[in-house]
């Protein structure tokens, strides 16, 4: 700006010296007071139309939707002046401040807010009230009985009160009073604005026009100034030696004692309240909504765009550059916010984006549920498919290398884009499996993949269609993800897991399962940094080695708060963004390598939502691709509400602001407590609460904390985003209670709030207390003493003859007891003997030594749980004889026992020592395989069917032979293992259906 102020003045001298003429003199005025709004030498602000809109009204906690005021105090607060009081807003809630004792006030309708020269905020408004806080507390002044519209200091320290209808009082520091009215100079008694301006002059808006007056002077004589129309002036603002004057039928500017329309566009436009931000100029309007003038021109928001309402009735930028709109419908706010989202709003064809895909040209191409558009730095157009898509609802994008883009539909198959039209089309009709495409991706011969909700196609460059579905290997029909990596894998992304189709067409699943039960995949992520795979999944994020084939999973396990993820991105920086379902995660590269290296067990991570500029919080999948990083570096993601795009290197500037921190309340076993620095509490006060609010209003929910009680603690304590600390037991002493905040990625704030308190001791925790109590306990025990050897002696000599004469009696006795004694044990062993044998025989099957059905049901309880615990496999198997009632019949009972011993022992003999082999009931046996996959159970029962099946029972009966059906069911995490003992049952039945002696699997 010193530039521009340099430039302005040798235009002035040179103008001056050639020509002379007052006219050219008061357009190089309007000129200079213009200037500032043409002329930047940086990065033009964001349009107003990408700026983040929040809004609170009295659904979120303000007494009154009319804002009539804003200001934030020297302490980080920002106070709100409505109707029904003022509200000081901590970023996450509302305090009330109206009449009564505390602040003074005869009414709660608060006018207006402004501070005084020491930073003091001055409270205006309704009955004349007028009230100071300061850090001191509150301090009122009797009212002045007319509603204060306006309140201006002078250099004296006097105050200036404009009233509506009472004309303009003056309250010198001494607090005597004087009015002005009509009959002393004034225009009006009606004054809607008052400026006090770097020299000590006090301008005046009154009802009928401008005047300012002298206040140095020794008698007050009003100057009108001329040029402006007899209208109420409803805000004056100072910049440089200029004024800007805010009327109701036009905004103006006066310059060396001229006045002059500020711009053509905002004639007759009814001016309320003015923002000055750098080279923008913020404009309120009493019914016209916001405007604002900057590098872009002049911009306009109205309620069609997001306003509450109209009418503006304050403004205001706070210390972290955010604009506070105060409006007749709510509290609305204006900021940047590490996210941007575009929507219907905004251009895009439809605001439910499945798709994000930035192409080589530099633009990013984000397919909705109602179409494509193009976003690219000249905006945003619209890609009509009509002639090709009825629906023209997008699924997902892929670039081909010439350029051109395959855009995969919903219902219309793969369409190719080029040269601003559909140039191919492939649906079903054309080979396809369907026309729900989710996946689209060209190979470097000039194929094309294309997953669908049917299965997988390949569409070759010579036109030769490839049909993949679960008979070819896949897991699952539904494709929703596919990847190629440079040595000729395809990995594919299914409902039903992830497969792997290997350059010789071979097909192999992942064990996706075996983590955590996961089973959609969603997207595919390859690390630029390691050999790695990112997938996300149903169950969290999976880290896939590509050279061995290892999995780890990185969900609930490390700290994750969700499981459904969509898509990862690797940034510029190398660190990991995620899409879900409950906003846009972000993980620390750092934090990741420690993790995959078991250096680490927790994941810090930042969740981002609608408080960081996204419309949703709720992303997209199951489409190709959810997000992707555009060649500026950005990364876009598709929500339900939008495209949303983050820039990484942003967040550092966000971060750089330092939000300031104070102590709110003090509660002592429950009941809250003035906070008084040395408050003494008394003795008992063994649960204390601080709560404090870091005076941030970019991120308020994600402003970090941390405490440290001195006194006891030994460091600084990490409190997260929690803003409270409650401490139990406390040892009486003197404390001192210190908190700092910043923001993720931020540093802390070197100003630190502190609360100092001590805690009185009960009587007997006081050191006088226990000399006392050490002394009498000594003197007391001398006397005990004394009284107690001469009690001894006495005791002693009957004792004597009372011990010989029982010394006879006691020993007849013993040696009783040492009978009887013997007696019972030899009693106790006996039943002890017959309690263990009766509880083996409780737990085993009499015929085959086999754990009975009670004890294998509390086997597989336990293993279960333990299964849930350690996240290891678990194998229920369901055994039964085929034909064994024939057996009985054929050959008599007594050989059907026999035949089930020897089944029983060749099932041991097949078996570890940690598995539990039972007899279930009749010709039915279980066995339960910890620590064993469901391929593994299968192995080790072929083993037993075919040992059961190759046994010569021809020593019980000629020409008898023994099959066995079996069924396999693997845990699956069932919270009742009566479920997978009901699947492995079903398997069982399904095997004996299918012709008997085989195995069945339960799905």
């Amino acid at each position: 700006m010193s530039e521009v102020t340099a430039a302005a003045k040798v235009m002035a001298r040179t103008i001056q010296f050639f020509l002379r003429q007052q006219r050219l003199l008061l357009l190089l005025a309007a000129i200079c007071g213009n200037i500032f709004f043409v002329y930047s030498s940086a990065a033009a602000p964001a349009r107003l139309a990408d700026y983040f809109q929040e809004n609170w009204t009295t659904r979120d906690g303000l007494p009154h939707n009319t804002i009539n005021s804003i200001n934030q105090s020297t302490d980080g607060y920002l106070w709100i002046a409505t109707w029904e009081g003022a509200a000081r807003f901590n970023g996450r809630e509302f305090d009330m401040f109206g009449r009564g004792e505390l602040t003074g006030l005869p009414d709660s309708g608060i006018r207006t807010l402004t501070k005084d020269r020491n930073g003091n905020l001055l409270l205006a408004g309704s009955r004349g009230g007028l009230s100071r806080r300061s850090a001191d507390g509150w301090h009122s002044w009797p009212a002045f009985y007319v509603l204060i519209n306006a309140v201006s200091q002078s250099s004296n320290d006097s105050l200036w009160l404009g009233t509506e209808g009472q004309g303009l009082f003056q309250q010198t520091a001494d607090g005597r009073r004087t009015q002005y009215r009509v009959a002393d100079g004034l225009a009006s008694d009606v004054i809607h604005s008052l400026l006090t301006d770097s020299h000590d002059r006090l301008w005046i808006g009154s009802g009928r026009g401008l005047a300012w007056l002298d206040t140095t002077a020794a008698e007050a004589r009003f100057v009108p100034v001329s040029g402006l129309p007899a209208v109420p002036v409803f805000v004056l603002k100072q910049y440089g030696d200029s004024v800007l004057i805010g009327t109701e039928r036009g905004l103006y500017i006066w310059h060396q004692g001229t006045v002059e329309l500020f711009n053509a566009g905002l004639a007759d436009m009814p001016v309320s309240t003015l923002l000055i931000q750098d080279k923008q100029l913020w404009i309120g309007t009493t019914d016209r909504g916001l405007l604002r003038y900057s590098e872009w021109g002049l911009e306009t928001l109205s309620m069609a765009g997001g306003l509450p309402n109209n009418r503006i009735l304050s403004l205001y930028l706070d210390r972290e550059n955010s604009v506070w709109v105060g409006t007749n419908g709510g509290l609305f706010r204006l900021r940047d916010a590490p996210f941007v989202t575009y929507t219907a709003e905004n251009g895009l064809v439809g605001d439910y984006v499945r798709a994000v895909m930035p192409h080589s040209d530099g633009s990013v191409w984000i397919g909705t549920s109602q179409g494509i558009s193009r976003y690219s730095a000249t905006g945003i157009e619209h890609i009509n498919l009509a002639e090709a898509s009825r629906g023209q609802s997008v699924l997902s994008l892929a670039e081909a290398a010439d350029g051109s883009v395959w855009i995969g539909t919903y219902s219309d198959g793969a369409l190719q884009w080029r040269d601003g039209r559909v140039v191919r089309q492939y649906d079903r009709t054309s080979g396809l499996l369907a026309n729900e495409i989710r996946a689209i991706l060209p190979d470097a011969s000039g194929g094309l993949w294309l997953g669908s909700g049917q299965g997988l196609n390949y569409l070759s460059a010579q036109g030769d269609l490839q049909n993949f579905g679960t008979a070819e290997g896949l897991p699952a029909p539904f494709v929703m993800a596919l990847y190629l990596h440079k040595d000729g894998r395809l990995f594919i992304g299914t409902g039903g897991g992830v497969a792997i189709r290997h350059p010789d067409g071979k097909i192999t699943a992942v064990a996706l399962p075996a983590l955590d039960g996961a089973e959609y995949a969603f997207g595919f992520t390859p690390d630029p940094l390691k050999d790695i795979l990112w997938m996300a999944t149903d169950r969290g994020l999976v880290a896939y080695d590509l050279n061995n084939g290892s999995l780890q999973m990185l969900g609930r396990n490390v700290g994750l708060p969700l499981d459904k993820v969509f898509q990862a991105v690797v940034d510029r920086q190398h660190n990991l963004w995620l899409s879900s379902n409950r906003g846009i995660l972000r993980f620390e590269r750092s934090q990741l390598d420690e993790i995959l290296a078991a250096k680490r067990s927790e994941l810090d991570y930042e969740l981002f939502g609608e408080g960081d500029g996204m419309q949703s919080a709720q992303a997209n999948g199951g489409s190709m691709p959810a997000a992707a990083m555009a060649a500026d570096g950005g990364l876009w993601f598709a929500t339900s509400k939008g495209a949303s795009t983050v820039q990484p290197t942003t967040l550092k500037r966000f971060a750089a602001n330092i939000p300031p921190v104070v102590i709110e309340a003090l509660q002592v076993n429950g009941v809250t407590m003035a906070l008084e620095q040395g408050l003494r509490l008394a003795a008992g006060a063994n649960r204390l609460e601080l709560q404090f609010a870091g005076l941030g209003y970019i991120m308020p929910q994600r402003i970090q904390y941390r405490t440290k009680l001195h006194g006891f603690d030994a460091d600084w304590v990490e409190r997260g985003s929690n803003n409270s600390a409650e401490y139990t037991n406390l040892p009486p002493g003197q404390y001192q209670f210190s908190v700092r905040a910043s923001y993720p990625q931020g540093e802390w704030s070197a100003q630190q709030a502190n609360f100092s308190f001590v805690i009185a001791p009960y009587f007997w925790q006081r050191p006088g207390f226990w000399l006392i109590f050490a002394g009498a306990g000594l003197l007391l025990a001398g006397i005990m003493l004394r009284w107690r050897l001469n009690t001894l002696r006495r005791r002693e000599q009957l004792l004597r003859w009372q011990v010989a004469e029982k010394t006879v009696e006691l020993q007849q006795q013993a040696d009783h007891l040492r009978a009887v004694d013997k007696e019972r044990s030899e009693l106790l062993e006996q039943i002890k003997r017959q309690a263990q044998d009766f509880a083996l025989q409780a737990r085993l099957d009499a015929l085959t030594g086999l754990a009975n059905r009670r004890a294998f049901d509390e086997s597989l309880a336990r293993e279960c749980a333990r299964a849930r615990r350690t996240q290891l496999p678990l194998c229920l198997v369901l055994l039964d004889i085929d034909h064994f009632k024939l057996v009985n019949d054929t050959f008599s009972h007594s050989i059907g026992d026999e035949v089930l011993k020897l089944v029983a022992d060749t099932i041991c003999r097949h078996c570890r020592e940690e598995d539990t082999v039972a007899r279930w009931g009749g010709e039915e046996f279980a066995v339960l395989l910890p620590n064993t996959s469901v391929y593994a159970a299968e192995d080790i029962c072929q083993r037993i069917r075919l040992a059961i099946m190759q046994t010569d029972y021809s020593t019980l009966a000629a020409d008898l032979h023994i099959t066995v059906s079996m069924g396999i069911a693997g845990f699956a995490g069932e919270t009742q293992h009566d479920k997978l003992l009901s699947r492995s049952d079903s398997a069982l039945y399904r095997a004996k259906q299918s012709g008997r002696n085989r195995i069945d699997i339960a799905v």
